[in-house]
């Protein structure tokens, strides 16, 4: 049995190399090994992390191959069909973008509140860039964009439910889909959306909800606010 002295841990097996740190391991003191030994037993079963990543590398390189195959075969759909209107480019954002976040979700540690609100600003970007692109109809700030405000007051809620010690690491996402709502009212009352119902909607979902969280939440509330805002 041996011992890494840089992770202060034993090993039960009998490999040379720490399977943490891969520090070369020292031999353990024997009174203490005998003593580990007659609590665990020898031998120990070790995750393969490197399996593990050539797996995600080569599910990653997968998706990406499926992503030209399938950007190749619209830009060809494109040019033969429609010549004269570029939506090959829009499909070519859209997997570009899909996959970017699906490297983001799997590469970093991030809790998934930030995750979240991230994917929503940059959707949003993507979305009024579509628009953009598309003749600049304004279907995107109208209905996309409050829909999409709904849709995170929904996962707000989500994972608050399913992690309810911790249902205050949520709060600064609800609040960043309340100003969005707040946004939105005033890009109906500057004239820049011409339909009410769904902005409308959108302010009054998530201002009950975030009036539920003051009610409910009250000290673990303020405390977060004063630890995040210095509020």
């Amino acid at each position: 049995m041996n011992y890494c002295s840089n992770c202060k841990v034993m090993v039960l097996d009998n490999r040379n190399s720490c399977p943490l740190c891969h520090k070369m391991l020292e031999e353990a003191e024997p009174q203490r090994a005998a003593e580990i030994a007659g609590q665990y037993g020898m031998g120990a079963a070790y995750p393969n992390v490197r399996n593990r990543e050539r797996q995600i590398r080569f599910f990653m390189r997968l998706i990406l191959f499926c992503f030209i195959l399938g950007e190749a075969a619209a830009v060809t759909v494109n040019v033969i069909f429609t010549p004269t209107m570029y939506w090959s480019a829009i499909v070519g954002i859209a997997l570009l973008y899909t996959y970017l976040f699906v490297v983001y979700w799997i590469r970093h540690d991030a809790g998934a509140a930030f995750k979240v609100g991230a994917q929503i600003f940059f959707t949003v970007a993507l979305l009024l860039l579509i628009d953009r692109m598309t003749g600049n109809h304004g279907w995107a700030i109208e209905f996309a964009v409050p829909g999409l405000i709904l849709l995170g007051d929904g996962m707000v809620f989500f994972f608050m439910m399913l992690n309810r010690q911790n249902w205050y690491s949520y709060l600064a996402l609800l609040l960043l889909m309340a100003l969005s709502s707040v946004v939105i009212i005033l890009l109906y009352m500057t004239k820049h959306i011409q339909n009410i119902v769904l902005p409308v909607i959108c302010a009054l979902v998530t201002g009950l909800f975030l009036a539920a969280t003051i009610l409910f939440g009250d000290r673990q509330f303020k405390r977060e606010l004063k630890r995040r805002f210095h509020v």
